[in-house]
Protein backbone atom coordinates (compact mmCIF):
# COMPACT_ATOMS: atom_id res chain seq x y z
CA UNK A 1 0.00 0.00 0.00
CA UNK A 2 1.73 2.96 -1.26
CA UNK A 3 1.16 6.53 0.05
CA UNK A 4 0.99 7.70 -3.83
CA UNK A 5 -2.10 5.63 -4.51
CA UNK A 6 -4.41 6.07 -1.32
CA UNK A 7 -5.54 9.25 -1.08
CA UNK A 8 -7.95 8.25 1.44
CA UNK A 9 -4.59 7.90 4.11
CA UNK A 10 -3.32 11.62 2.89
CA UNK A 11 -7.14 13.03 3.93
CA UNK A 12 -7.05 11.37 7.49
CA UNK A 13 -3.55 13.98 7.45
CA UNK A 14 -5.45 16.56 6.29
CA UNK A 15 -8.62 16.04 8.73
CA UNK A 16 -6.20 15.47 11.42
CA UNK A 17 -3.98 18.77 10.86
CA UNK A 18 -6.94 21.04 10.31
CA UNK A 19 -9.28 19.76 13.47
CA UNK A 20 -5.67 19.94 15.50
CA UNK A 21 -4.72 23.79 14.00
CA UNK A 22 -8.12 24.78 15.44
CA UNK A 23 -6.76 24.29 18.92
CA UNK A 24 -2.88 25.36 18.49
CA UNK A 25 -4.14 29.16 18.74
CA UNK A 26 -5.59 29.20 21.97
CA UNK A 27 -2.72 26.68 22.83
CA UNK A 28 0.37 29.42 21.89
CA UNK A 29 -1.96 32.61 23.02
CA UNK A 30 -2.82 30.77 26.57
CA UNK A 31 1.21 29.96 26.96
CA UNK A 32 2.10 33.41 28.43
CA UNK A 33 0.22 36.27 30.37
CA UNK A 34 1.08 38.76 27.64
CA UNK A 35 -0.60 37.17 24.99
CA UNK A 36 -3.41 36.12 26.89
CA UNK A 37 -4.12 39.72 27.96
CA UNK A 38 -3.78 40.57 24.63
CA UNK A 39 -6.05 38.62 23.25
CA UNK A 40 -8.47 39.18 26.35
CA UNK A 41 -8.16 42.91 24.91
CA UNK A 42 -8.60 42.39 21.66
CA UNK A 43 -5.14 43.21 20.98
CA UNK A 44 -4.80 40.17 18.68
CA UNK A 45 -5.85 41.75 15.34
CA UNK A 46 -6.09 40.58 11.46
CA UNK A 47 -4.68 43.08 9.17
CA UNK A 48 -5.16 43.46 5.95
CA UNK A 49 -2.88 42.36 3.52
CA UNK A 50 -1.54 45.27 1.47
CA UNK A 51 1.20 44.29 0.15
CA UNK A 52 4.25 42.47 1.76
CA UNK A 53 4.88 44.72 4.56
CA UNK A 54 2.55 45.83 7.51
CA UNK A 55 1.81 49.68 7.87
CA UNK A 56 0.80 50.39 11.24
CA UNK A 57 -0.21 54.14 11.57
CA UNK A 58 0.98 55.58 14.52
CA UNK A 59 0.70 58.97 16.25
CA UNK A 60 4.35 60.37 16.94
CA UNK A 61 4.16 63.71 17.84
CA UNK A 62 1.34 66.27 19.59
CA UNK A 63 0.21 69.70 18.55
CA UNK A 64 0.88 72.47 20.86
CA UNK A 65 -1.28 74.70 22.53
CA UNK A 66 -0.32 78.31 24.01
CA UNK A 67 -1.43 81.13 25.98
CA UNK A 68 -1.86 84.56 24.44
CA UNK A 69 -3.23 87.84 24.83
CA UNK A 70 -4.15 90.91 22.66
CA UNK A 71 -1.65 91.15 19.40
CA UNK A 72 0.62 87.90 20.47
CA UNK A 73 1.61 85.98 17.12
CA UNK A 74 -0.67 82.52 16.99
CA UNK A 75 1.91 79.71 16.59
CA UNK A 76 0.71 77.75 12.89
CA UNK A 77 3.48 76.26 12.31
CA UNK A 78 2.87 73.22 10.19
CA UNK A 79 3.47 69.36 12.04
CA UNK A 80 3.21 66.09 10.91
CA UNK A 81 1.28 64.08 13.71
CA UNK A 82 0.55 60.81 11.74
CA UNK A 83 3.25 58.61 10.11
CA UNK A 84 3.23 54.72 9.74
CA UNK A 85 5.36 52.19 11.51
CA UNK A 86 6.50 49.71 9.04
CA UNK A 87 7.24 45.82 9.55
CA UNK A 88 7.83 42.94 7.38
CA UNK A 89 5.71 40.08 7.91
CA UNK A 90 7.09 37.20 10.06
CA UNK A 91 6.49 33.67 9.93
CA UNK A 92 6.93 30.32 11.58
CA UNK A 93 6.12 26.96 10.30
CA UNK A 94 6.89 23.43 12.14
CA UNK A 95 6.83 20.88 9.20
CA UNK A 96 6.55 17.33 9.28
CA UNK A 97 6.54 14.13 6.83
CA UNK A 98 5.09 11.11 6.79
CA UNK A 99 6.03 8.00 4.18
CA UNK A 100 4.65 5.70 2.40
CA UNK A 101 6.36 2.91 4.25
CA UNK A 102 5.42 4.11 7.79
CA UNK A 103 1.77 3.99 6.77
CA UNK A 104 2.15 0.51 5.11
CA UNK A 105 2.66 -0.97 8.83
CA UNK A 106 0.25 1.16 10.45
CA UNK A 107 -2.56 -1.29 10.12
CA UNK A 108 -6.83 0.64 10.79
CA UNK A 109 -7.48 3.87 10.68
CA UNK A 110 -7.50 4.82 14.05
CA UNK A 111 -3.82 3.83 14.16
CA UNK A 112 -2.81 5.85 11.45
CA UNK A 113 -5.19 8.72 13.10
CA UNK A 114 -2.51 8.08 16.39
CA UNK A 115 0.27 8.21 14.50
CA UNK A 116 -0.67 11.37 12.70
CA UNK A 117 -1.66 12.86 15.73
CA UNK A 118 1.26 12.50 17.12
CA UNK A 119 2.90 14.05 14.70
CA UNK A 120 0.64 17.06 14.78
CA UNK A 121 1.32 17.57 18.36
CA UNK A 122 4.96 17.55 17.70
CA UNK A 123 4.44 20.59 14.80
CA UNK A 124 2.21 22.67 17.76
CA UNK A 125 5.12 22.50 19.92
CA UNK A 126 7.68 23.34 18.23
CA UNK A 127 6.13 26.40 16.94
CA UNK A 128 4.71 27.24 20.46
CA UNK A 129 8.11 27.51 21.52
CA UNK A 130 9.54 28.81 18.49
CA UNK A 131 6.53 31.78 19.00
CA UNK A 132 7.81 31.86 22.72
CA UNK A 133 11.34 32.90 21.92
CA UNK A 134 10.38 35.55 19.48
CA UNK A 135 8.37 37.09 21.81
CA UNK A 136 11.40 37.97 24.15
CA UNK A 137 14.12 38.28 20.91
CA UNK A 138 15.20 41.42 18.63
CA UNK A 139 13.88 40.13 15.46
CA UNK A 140 17.65 39.04 14.40
CA UNK A 141 17.33 35.22 14.66
CA UNK A 142 17.16 33.06 11.44
CA UNK A 143 18.54 35.54 9.32
CA UNK A 144 16.19 38.99 10.60
CA UNK A 145 13.45 36.40 9.64
CA UNK A 146 12.49 36.08 13.35
CA UNK A 147 9.17 38.10 14.77
CA UNK A 148 10.78 41.09 16.60
CA UNK A 149 10.18 40.84 20.21
CA UNK A 150 10.82 42.90 23.19
CA UNK A 151 14.42 42.82 22.18
CA UNK A 152 13.35 45.01 19.16
CA UNK A 153 10.80 47.05 20.80
CA UNK A 154 12.37 47.60 24.40
CA UNK A 155 16.01 48.04 23.58
CA UNK A 156 18.75 48.32 25.99
CA UNK A 157 19.81 51.89 24.52
CA UNK A 158 16.50 53.37 23.74
CA UNK A 159 17.72 56.40 22.31
CA UNK A 160 19.11 55.05 18.91
CA UNK A 161 18.47 52.20 16.13
CA UNK A 162 15.41 52.22 13.57
CA UNK A 163 12.03 50.33 15.30
CA UNK A 164 9.50 50.06 12.30
CA UNK A 165 11.30 51.83 9.82
CA UNK A 166 11.57 55.22 12.21
CA UNK A 167 14.63 56.31 13.60
CA UNK A 168 14.39 56.33 17.41
CA UNK A 169 17.67 58.87 17.66
CA UNK A 170 15.21 61.39 15.74
CA UNK A 171 11.93 61.04 17.04
CA UNK A 172 12.20 60.97 20.82
CA UNK A 173 8.21 59.51 21.22
CA UNK A 174 8.97 56.45 19.57
CA UNK A 175 12.19 55.79 22.20
CA UNK A 176 10.75 53.54 25.09
CA UNK A 177 13.03 53.79 28.71
CA UNK A 178 15.94 52.19 29.57
CA UNK A 179 17.15 51.96 33.44
CA UNK A 180 19.42 50.03 36.01
CA UNK A 181 18.23 49.59 39.42
CA UNK A 182 21.73 50.15 40.74
CA UNK A 183 22.97 53.27 39.37
CA UNK A 184 19.80 55.31 38.10
CA UNK A 185 18.06 55.33 41.82
CA UNK A 186 21.05 55.80 44.00
CA UNK A 187 18.57 58.01 46.52
CA UNK A 188 16.89 54.79 47.17
CA UNK A 189 19.72 52.39 46.51
CA UNK A 190 22.21 50.84 44.58
CA UNK A 191 21.14 47.07 45.39
CA UNK A 192 18.21 45.29 43.64
CA UNK A 193 16.72 44.18 47.10
CA UNK A 194 13.31 43.59 48.87
CA UNK A 195 13.74 46.77 50.32
CA UNK A 196 14.53 48.58 47.19
CA UNK A 197 12.37 46.56 44.22
CA UNK A 198 9.12 48.18 45.17
CA UNK A 199 10.19 51.97 45.34
CA UNK A 200 11.88 51.58 42.07
CA UNK A 201 9.31 50.45 40.67
CA UNK A 202 6.90 53.26 42.05
CA UNK A 203 8.83 55.86 40.82
CA UNK A 204 9.37 54.69 37.42
CA UNK A 205 5.72 53.86 37.09
CA UNK A 206 4.99 57.24 38.19
CA UNK A 207 7.59 58.92 36.09
CA UNK A 208 6.42 56.92 32.80
CA UNK A 209 2.91 57.68 33.02
CA UNK A 210 0.83 60.60 31.43
CA UNK A 211 -2.88 60.34 31.12
CA UNK A 212 -3.72 57.02 33.02
CA UNK A 213 -1.47 55.08 30.42
CA UNK A 214 1.66 53.73 31.95
CA UNK A 215 2.96 49.87 32.23
CA UNK A 216 1.02 47.96 33.80
CA UNK A 217 2.52 44.30 33.16
CA UNK A 218 6.03 43.82 34.43
CA UNK A 219 7.57 40.43 33.36
CA UNK A 220 10.74 39.34 35.16
CA UNK A 221 13.19 36.69 35.30
CA UNK A 222 13.39 34.86 37.88
CA UNK A 223 16.27 36.41 39.57
CA UNK A 224 14.27 39.34 39.41
CA UNK A 225 11.14 38.63 40.36
CA UNK A 226 12.58 37.26 44.06
CA UNK A 227 13.51 40.51 45.06
CA UNK A 228 9.78 41.09 43.76
CA UNK A 229 7.96 38.39 45.64
CA UNK A 230 10.23 39.18 48.92
CA UNK A 231 8.91 42.34 49.52
CA UNK A 232 5.59 41.28 49.97
CA UNK A 233 4.02 40.37 53.09
CA UNK A 234 1.62 37.30 52.75
CA UNK A 235 -1.87 39.56 52.89
CA UNK A 236 -0.85 41.52 49.99
CA UNK A 237 -0.36 38.00 47.86
CA UNK A 238 -3.65 38.94 46.08
CA UNK A 239 -4.68 38.44 42.16
CA UNK A 240 -5.76 40.85 40.55
CA UNK A 241 -9.27 40.42 38.59
CA UNK A 242 -7.47 40.47 35.63
CA UNK A 243 -5.17 37.44 36.52
CA UNK A 244 -8.17 35.68 37.65
CA UNK A 245 -9.63 35.49 35.08
CA UNK A 246 -7.55 34.80 32.61
CA UNK A 247 -5.90 32.21 34.39
CA UNK A 248 -2.29 33.17 35.17
CA UNK A 249 0.02 33.53 38.68
CA UNK A 250 1.44 37.07 39.42
CA UNK A 251 1.82 39.69 42.02
CA UNK A 252 0.14 43.16 42.33
CA UNK A 253 1.41 46.66 42.98
CA UNK A 254 -0.43 49.80 43.58
CA UNK A 255 1.51 52.41 42.33
CA UNK A 256 0.65 56.03 41.97
CA UNK A 257 0.53 55.23 38.50
CA UNK A 258 -2.04 52.55 38.74
CA UNK A 259 -2.15 48.71 39.26
CA UNK A 260 1.12 46.94 37.97
CA UNK A 261 0.96 43.47 37.45
CA UNK A 262 4.47 41.61 37.96
CA UNK A 263 4.90 38.35 36.35
CA UNK A 264 7.55 35.84 36.72
CA UNK A 265 8.88 34.11 33.07
CA UNK A 266 10.88 30.75 34.03
CA UNK A 267 11.01 27.30 33.74
CA UNK A 268 12.72 24.81 31.45
CA UNK A 269 13.58 26.41 27.73
CA UNK A 270 12.82 30.03 29.75
CA UNK A 271 14.51 32.30 27.33
CA UNK A 272 14.17 35.95 29.07
CA UNK A 273 17.39 37.95 29.54
CA UNK A 274 18.85 37.44 33.07
CA UNK A 275 18.78 39.96 35.83
CA UNK A 276 15.67 41.84 33.38
CA UNK A 277 12.33 43.31 33.35
CA UNK A 278 10.19 44.07 30.96
CA UNK A 279 7.90 47.18 31.60
CA UNK A 280 4.91 46.87 28.73
CA UNK A 281 2.01 49.27 28.24
CA UNK A 282 -0.11 46.06 27.17
CA UNK A 283 -2.77 49.21 25.74
CA UNK A 284 0.12 50.14 22.95
CA UNK A 285 0.62 45.96 22.00
CA UNK A 286 -0.43 44.47 19.20
CA UNK A 287 -0.20 41.52 17.64
CA UNK A 288 -1.28 41.32 13.80
CA UNK A 289 -1.80 38.37 11.67
CA UNK A 290 -1.49 37.71 8.11
CA UNK A 291 -5.16 36.98 6.50
CA UNK A 292 -5.79 33.20 7.06
CA UNK A 293 -2.63 32.47 8.52
CA UNK A 294 -3.47 31.97 12.12
CA UNK A 295 -1.41 28.29 13.10
CA UNK A 296 -3.09 26.75 9.77
CA UNK A 297 -1.96 23.84 7.47
CA UNK A 298 1.54 25.01 5.31
CA UNK A 299 -0.21 23.05 2.52
CA UNK A 300 -3.66 23.43 1.33
CA UNK A 301 -5.30 20.13 0.59
CA UNK A 302 -4.18 16.71 1.43
CA UNK A 303 -0.48 18.10 1.69
CA UNK A 304 2.33 18.36 -0.46
CA UNK A 305 3.57 15.00 -2.26
CA UNK A 306 6.91 15.06 -3.61
CA UNK A 307 7.29 13.61 -7.16
CA UNK A 308 10.07 11.12 -6.58
CA UNK A 309 9.06 10.08 -3.12
CA UNK A 310 6.59 7.84 -1.59
CA UNK A 311 5.61 10.40 1.41
CA UNK A 312 3.41 13.53 1.79
CA UNK A 313 4.37 16.82 4.16
CA UNK A 314 2.63 19.15 6.10
CA UNK A 315 2.70 21.32 8.57
CA UNK A 316 1.46 24.52 11.22
CA UNK A 317 2.48 28.34 10.18
CA UNK A 318 1.75 31.69 11.45
CA UNK A 319 2.29 34.53 9.18
CA UNK A 320 2.21 37.89 11.35
CA UNK A 321 4.13 40.69 13.90
CA UNK A 322 4.26 41.78 17.31
CA UNK A 323 4.36 46.33 17.16
CA UNK A 324 4.58 48.30 19.91
CA UNK A 325 2.38 51.22 18.54
CA UNK A 326 3.37 53.55 21.16
CA UNK A 327 7.00 52.94 23.30
CA UNK A 328 6.88 55.61 25.14
CA UNK A 329 5.34 53.81 28.19
CA UNK A 330 7.09 50.71 28.34
CA UNK A 331 10.47 50.11 29.69
CA UNK A 332 13.44 47.57 30.18
CA UNK A 333 14.75 47.64 33.73
CA UNK A 334 18.20 46.21 34.40
CA UNK A 335 18.97 44.67 37.88
CA UNK A 336 22.27 44.33 38.07
CA UNK A 337 25.04 46.40 37.45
Amino acid sequence: MAIVDDRHYRQLLTAAVAKRSKKIQDIVYNATPLTRILRDGGRIQVKRAGGPELRVPIEFDKLQAQWFTGYDKIEITPKELLNSAVFNWSRVVSMFSLTGTELLYTRGEEEVIDLMSFYVRAAEKSVKEEFEVALVGDGTGSGGRQMVGFGGAIPIVANTGVYGGIDRGDVANWRTSSFNATTDFTDIGTVWDATTARPIIERISLNRSRNGQYADLLIADGLSYQAVSASFVAHQRLATERSARLGYAGLAYHTPAGLVEIVAAGGVGNVIPANTIFGIDTQSMSIYEFPGQSFVPFHPGDGMRPINQDAVAQGIVWSGQMVLENPLFSYRLRTVA
